[in-house]
Parts: C-alpha cells; sequence; structure tokens
C-alpha cells in the first residue's frame, strides 16, 4: 500500500532543532491485536490494490479484519537487529492526513519509557466501523530516536463485545499446474501438491458438447491418472461437464455432500469464499481442444501466511524433506481459519490444534487463528480425557509467544474447571472411573450437548486397537516395527492411567504459572501444593522401584513407551533414572501414532536422547513422515500408513510435529519470556554436520547457523533488535577454547555445555574449537 509521508527533510530539521541525529530507522512489522494485515482489504478472498480507507469501508462489500475490542493490543519490531530500545511514543489518528503530520489526536502516549515492544490502547474512546491509524518510533538513546514508522489502518468490529478475537479473513491465491500430459484426447494436470481450493478451467468446443473431469488427492502409481479408490477419506471427485459453443470458463462445483462426518461442531467455510476440496490431480477425458497452464486456475484457500518468516536446511536430505512437508501442512491446513482435524470431519479438537498452534507458531508469527481456536474449544469439547488438559497447553503457550495476557485473564476460571481438579480423589490422582462425573462437572466442563456420551474417556494414543472388522492377517495390520495393533503400544488402561496423570501433573505446574503471572497469589500455592503430591503418588502408583520404569497403572506390571514418555517429557522422571527410561522409549522405536510422536520427540530431546529423536525425524521406515512423502502426500497425513488407520485422511496437521521440534528442540529457538524479548538457543543436531534455521518470532526474526566438525563446533546466530538470548553449547572437552566474534572467553563451563546469558541483539559468531 502506498502512503504519503511527512518529508524527509522536515524530519531532519526536526531531528536537527532537537540536538538528535538521524539514521534513519524506525519500527516495523506493525501488529494491530495480534493481526499483521489488519490494513488489509479483499474481495472474494483477493487482495484489492487500494488503501484501506473510510470510503472504502463504507461500500461495504469488500473483506476487512475487524478489531474485536476498543483497545486494542500493539506490537512492533525494532528495524534492525543492531537497535536497543529505551523508549517508544505512539501516536492514534483519526484520518491519514493527521496521521502524516504525526498528529495523534486520539491517542498520543508521549515518551514512555519502557523496552517492551506491545503496549495496549489508552486514548479516547474508539467508535466502530471507523478506519483509524496508528504509528510508533522510539528512542535507542536519549539522543538517538528513530522515525516513525509508517502508518498501519484498522477499524473497530461494530459487534466488538461478543467475545470474538481478532481475526484475519481468508486469502485466495491463485496458481496454475506445474505439469499438463496430453495423451489423444485425455489430459492429465498436476498442482504439484495438494491443497484446499476452487477450481476453473478454460475450454472450447465447436458445438455443444460434454467433458468428464476427475479430481482427486493421489494418483495411480506409475500411470497418469487421477486415483478413482484411494481410499475412504482421501479424496476423489468425478463429474460430468457440459460445454457450450466457443469459449468460456468453467467453474467446478464441488459435491453437496462429500464423504465427510458432518455434525453441528464442523467449522463451516464463510460465505464469501464458499466450499473448497482439497485435491492436487485434475483429469479430463474426451477434451478435443488444446489445454494451456494458463487455461487452468486453481484457487487455494488459506490463512494469512508469510513463506519467509522460516525456512531450514541441514546435512540431512531426508530431513529437509520432513520439514518442506510440516511446514506446508500448517499453510494447507488453515483454510477454514480454524484448526480443525483434516478434511475428515473438519471439527477442531483439542490435541490436533495442541501440535498444530506450535507448529504454526514455528514456521510462521501468527497468533490469531490459535486464539480463535482455543476460545471455540473452551466452550466445544470433545471426548478424550487428556484432551481437555491440553486447552491449558495452548492458553499458556499463547501468553509465551505473544507476551499477551488478556486470554489468559479473560478465561481464568475456565482453565481451572479444565485442570480437571474435580476428579481427583484423597490421593491426589484423578480418575474418571471414581464416580466423580457428574452432570454439574459436564456442565462446568461445557459438555452437556454431548448428550448420552458426556463421559470423559481416557485416550492414551489414537487408534487405540485393531479397526472393526479387522484384517485376516493381523501381522499385516501390525507391520514389522512394532509389536501390538493400534497405536498405544499395547497400553494396558486401569482405574488411574499414568498418561492421564502425568499430562494432568504438567498442566498443574502451567497453571502455577499462569496464576503467579496473574497475581492470583493464593491460587498458585494451591496449584503447587497439588502437583507436588501428584508427584509422590505418582511415582509411588506407577514406578517400577526395580527398573524405574513406568507402569501403564496400578494394577499392571506392562510398560509402554508412552507410559514412560509422558511421565519423561512432563518432569516426573526422578534424574537418576533418566537415562535407563528413555533407552526404553528409544528401544521401542516408533510405536506411538503421529499425535504422540510430539511427546516422545520432546521427551528425548529434553533427556539426552537428541541423537534417537532425529534419527525418528529423518527415518525411511513406514512409520516415518518420510513413509508420507513417499505415500504421495504433501501435507501431513493422520497415521503414518493407511495400513494403521484404513480411514485416515491426507490433510492432518497433527502429523506436522517435526515443524515445532526442529524449531524449539533440535535448533533450540523458544521464548524464555512471555512476549519473547528473552529467548533461549540451545541446538542439540546429534550427529548432522550442519543445520540453519530462520524462525520468527512476535519479537523478530531470529537466525541459528551450526557447523560441526572433529569435536569443533561453530554457532552463527542472529538475534533480532532489543532481544536478548541465552545461548546453551556444547562442549566435548575441557580443553577446547571459546571464541566469540573472533576474542577468547575466559568462561567456566557448566556440565560438558557452554552457556552465555543474556547476549545482546545482533549478529555473533560462536566457536568451541
Amino acid at each position: 500500500m502506498k502512503m504519503r509521508f511527512l518529508p524527509e527533510i522536515i524530519l531532519i530539521s526536526f531531528l536537527l532543532l532537537s540536538g538528535c541525529k538521524s539514521e534513519m530507522f524506525y519500527p516495523k512489522k506493525l501488529r494491530t491485536d495480534l493481526l499483521r494485515n489488519s490494513d488489509y482489504v479483499g474481495l472474494k478472498g483477493k487482495i484489492q490494490e487500494f488503501t484501506l480507507n473510510d470510503e472504502i469501508l463504507s461500500i461495504n462489500k469488500y473483506e476487512v479484519p475487524r478489531i474485536q475490542t476498543k483497545t486494542p493490543l500493539f506490537n512492533w519490531v525494532l528495524d534492525d537487529k543492531s537497535k536497543q530500545s529505551i523508549s517508544f511514543q505512539i501516536i492514534v489518528s483519526s484520518s491519514i492526513k493527521l496521521s502524516n503530520k504525526n498528529i495523534g489526536d486520539l491517542w498520543d502516549s508521549g515518551k514512555v519509557n519502557s523496552t517492551n515492544f506491545s503496549e495496549i490502547y489508552g486514548g479516547k474512546e474508539l467508535k466502530t466501523e471507523k478506519v483509524y491509524y496508528w504509528k510508533i518510533r522510539y528512542w535507542e538513546k536519549e539522543e538517538l530516536v528513530s522515525e516513525f514508522s509508517q502508518p498501519k489502518a484498522f477499524v473497530i468490529d461494530k459487534n466488538y463485545d461478543t467475545g470474538k478475537f481478532s481475526q484475519e479473513t481468508l486469502l485466495a491465491t491463485d496458481y496454475q499446474p506445474s505439469l499438463i500430459k496430453k495423451n489423444g484426447r485425455n489430459y492429465f494436470i498436476d498442482f504439484g501438491k495438494a491443497a484446499f481450493s476452487k477450481l476453473k478451467i478454460r475450454l472450447t468446443s465447436s458445438k455443444n458438447d460434454s467433458i468428464t473431469i476427475a479430481i482427486g488427492e493421489m494418483k495411480i502409481k506409475d500411470y497418469n491418472h487421477v486415483d478413482s479408490i484411494p481410499g475412504k477419506n482421501i479424496r476423489y471427485y468425478q463429474t460430468m461437464l457440459k460445454l457450450n459453443k466457443g469459449t468460456h470458463w468453467y467453474e467446478i462445483k464441488w459435491p453437496d455432500n462429500p464423504k465427510r462426518a458432518r455434525n453441528r461442531f464442523m467449522i463451516e467455510m464463510p460465505n464469501y469464499i464458499g466450499e473448497v476440496y482439497p485435491f492436487r490431480y485434475v483429469e479430463i477425458v474426451n477434451y478435443g481442444g488444446n489445454l494451456i497452464k494458463g487455461d487452468i486456475i486453481r484457487t487455494d484457500i488459506n490463512y494469512s501466511f508469510d513463506e519467509n518468516a522460516s525456512s531450514f536446511i541441514s546435512s540431512d536430505s531426508i530431513l529437509n524433506q520432513v520439514w518442506d512437508l510440516c511446514k506446508y501442512s500448517m499453510k494447507a491446513t488453515s483454510f477454514c481459519g480454524y484448526y480443525v482435524d483434516g478434511d475428515r470431519e473438519r471439527i477442531p479438537y483439542e490435541a490436533d490444534a495442541f501440535i498444530n498452534q506450535l507448529s504454526h507458531y514455528a514456521v510462521d508469527s501468527e497468533y490469531s487463528i490459535a486464539r480463535g481456536s482455543m476460545k471455540h474449544l473452551l466452550f466445544n469439547p470433545t471426548w478424550p480425557t487428556e484432551w481437555t488438559l491440553y486447552n491449558i497447553l495452548m492458553a499458556w503457550y499463547d501468553y509465551l509467544y505473544t507476551g499477551d495476557d488478556r486470554f489468559i485473564a479473560k478465561y481464568y476460571d475456565e482453565l481451572k474447571i479444565k485442570t480437571l481438579l474435580d476428579l481427583a480423589d484423597e490421593s491426589g490422582l484423578i480418575s474418571t472411573l471414581t464416580g466423580r462425573q457428574t452432570e454439574d462437572f459436564f456442565e462446568r466442563l461445557h459438555k452437556n450437548h454431548w448428550g448420552k456420551n458426556n463421559n470423559l474417556r481416557d485416550i492414551v494414543d489414537w487408534p487405540q486397537s485393531q479397526p472393526p472388522g479387522g484384517y485376516d492377517n493381523l501381522a499385516n495390520y501390525i507391520g514389522s516395527e512394532k509389536e501390538y495393533p493400534g497405536e498405544n503400544d499395547g497400553y494396558v488402561y486401569q482405574k488411574y492411567n499414568a498418561v492421564v496423570n502425568a499430562l494432568f501433573f504438567g498442566c498443574l505446574k502451567v497453571m502455577e504459572k499462569i496464576a503467579i503471572d496473574l497475581d492470583e497469589v493464593e491460587d498458585a500455592l494451591l496449584f503447587k501444593k497439588y502437583y507436588e503430591r501428584v508427584k509422590v503418588q505418582y511415582l509411588k502408583t506407577f514406578q517400577d522401584p526395580s527398573s524405574g520404569l513406568i507402569n501403564d497403572g496400578q494394577d499392571t506390571n506392562h510398560k509402554s513407551q508412552h507410559a514412560n514418555m509422558f511421565a519423561l517429557t512432563f518432569g516426573l522422571i526422578p534424574e537418576q533414572n533418566i537415562d535407563q527410561v528413555v533407552k526404553y522409549i528409544s528401544s521401542r522405536g516408533m510405536s506411538c501414532s503421529v499425535y504422540g510422536s510430539q511427546i516422545l520427540l520432546e521427551g528425548l530431546f529434553e533427556n539426552g536422547g537428541s541423537n534417537h529423536a532425529i534419527k525418528l525425524m529423518a527415518a525411511k521406515t513406514e512409520r516415518s513422515w518420510y513413509n508420507m512423502i513417499r505415500y504421495g502426500s504433501t501435507i501431513s497425513m493422520e497415521a503414518w500408513d493407511k495400513r494403521y488407520k484404513p480411514n485416515l485422511d491426507l490433510n492432518h496437521a497433527w502429523g506436522a510435529s517435526p515443524a515445532n521440534i526442529i524449531v524449539r528442540k533440535m535448533m533450540g529457538v523458544e521464548p524464555l519470556d512471555p512476549g519473547a524479548q528473552s529467548i533461549k538457543i540451545h541446538p542439540k543436531i546429534g550427529n548432522l554436520s550442519f543445520a540453519k534455521l530462520k524462525t520468527s518470532l512476535i519479537s523478530g526474526e531470529v537466525i541459528v547457523s551450526c557447523q560441526q566438525k572433529q569435536n569443533e563446533f561453530t554457532l552463527e546466530v542472529e538475534i533480532p533488535g532489543g532481544v536478548k538470548a541465552d545461548i546453551i553449547l556444547p562442549i566435548y572437552n575441557d580443553k577446547q577454547k571459546v571464541y566469540k566474534n573472533g576474542e577468547v572467553l575466559d568462561i567456566k563451563l557448566e556440565k560438558n555445555r557452554l552457556h552465555l546469558k543474556e547476549v545482546l541483539a545482533g549478529k555473533h559468531l560462536i566457536e568451541i574449537k
């Protein structure tokens, strides 16, 4: 968008009069209420080439993101990785003319002495359905002030008080096919990747005629034909298209009732977009005309996505392909503006949304789709016991990555209920089988809409056993890479279950953090008391004293991978037992589902098992992400293979955990405090010779590049302006020297590792040799 700004000569004169030196820098990447594109104007998902203003708004035919509060949160990023900020000034104007003159007639914060990158609006009351403009400048030193940023426009929704959170509108982007193959009167078209899309084709006919069009997610191996029997929930659609004489564009109408489990919880597509269908391939049969790439347009639908926000490459080509698969999955599955379980149901589920949230944050610094999904799930819960607890983890990561406490503050009481403390007995452990699931409990959880199926049921993993009907050859269903049918490693369900209570313990610890930050002191003490009691009882009930491993339940000696990996990841394994637990869960291979892999990989990376975790992510086995690629999917699948879940779909974001694991655990980039002005960089690249990552946080872009050879380790890092990083690196022997930007450091090593605290923004080279 083109805007007119205060002429440079006026700005320079102002700086000279005020005794300041101009370096022509200013804040970038402004967000309004977490939205990056509050000034977007669209029509049926297509961006319009004009600026948002009151006149455009009054036409009332365009899609414009609307802010759902009269006191929006403003965020910004410093323009340069070397910059620091000691103060800022925000102005909010009622017109672009006033904004260009740097006049904040609605709010002028004045010079605020703060290093924060965010501020809540504090000016005159804002009206609804009116375009406003905000901008900001900051001081790096008392005598060095930046220019004002470019203005960011925004509009307050007339229904701002309905309890929604600000969200962007869906985008529609046109693509031409990557391949067209002609065979006589037939055409085979490949778009390279699957997407949720619309389809239009320009066709020419000398008479009124008809052709057959087949559309699908899969092709027949080694043949240029769309697979017409790909599986129950793998999409295929065939239709007859009547052609009129001459040349015309034809838009394909999708089936009214696809093979989908439709119910009241399904997320509907907005009217300005209409229905979409997931496909990669198109086949046109019996067409006599010529077809070129410009004649066939697939319009992909997705939420706002910044392709340049992240990148990854390493010395392992398989791992690189897995990253690409998982990153693209975040974009492709955002098609309806919520985190849904894929096309099979299009319903938000808490565990799906949790993995989707973390992976989305890792590949793109976009937070509003997660927040909308969190709000939906609080009041539309699903049936598994563990899924209820994921509400708490999602709320915590929303706060940690955004620094915005409005969600946890508004729904604090709801989150307390989601701890499932109502199910705890005198031991401190929780169970769904002790008679504590009452009507009052269901009402508090907002589960009364489930009718007769209100009860929570422990899930552990999914699917749990051989599908109904099964296979004549059970060994074929299990395969050679695991011991038991289903995805829960033969888990023995008991009155008290180790998996459920490990997650319960972890969520109580998170609730203590939330209570502390919301100044709920008494609650924080209670949560601490609760989880300390749970830990004692947990080990007493589930840990085998002879091996240190975790049993599935109170009256079984069976030790599943799941019981041990959940206990490990959520911090329940005593330090002296960690090595044997890591060894045990590693020995089980990938005995969990794509969902369980999130917990498995986190536990391994955080407890000395990074080599094995990387091997799992880069494996070529059937139970691997590479198998999804080999199978022909370009979006992460619902299960490792159709063998393990015959009704799987090919567009399930919960199968994309490496997207967040590579960023958060392997490359080790995570916020240390809410808002990511303090971050951790702790790469654990195993036996890789090199790995390079770019990821984006709300505070700016982070680049981490690692190389290692012959017991030497080199880290190149770029830290965003105004951000401090704790950097942790491996030390191979006590004779090695540490160099930072070419100078030897005199530093004490900790447990065979280097820990540099509060490294300032900018580019740094650290060498251990």
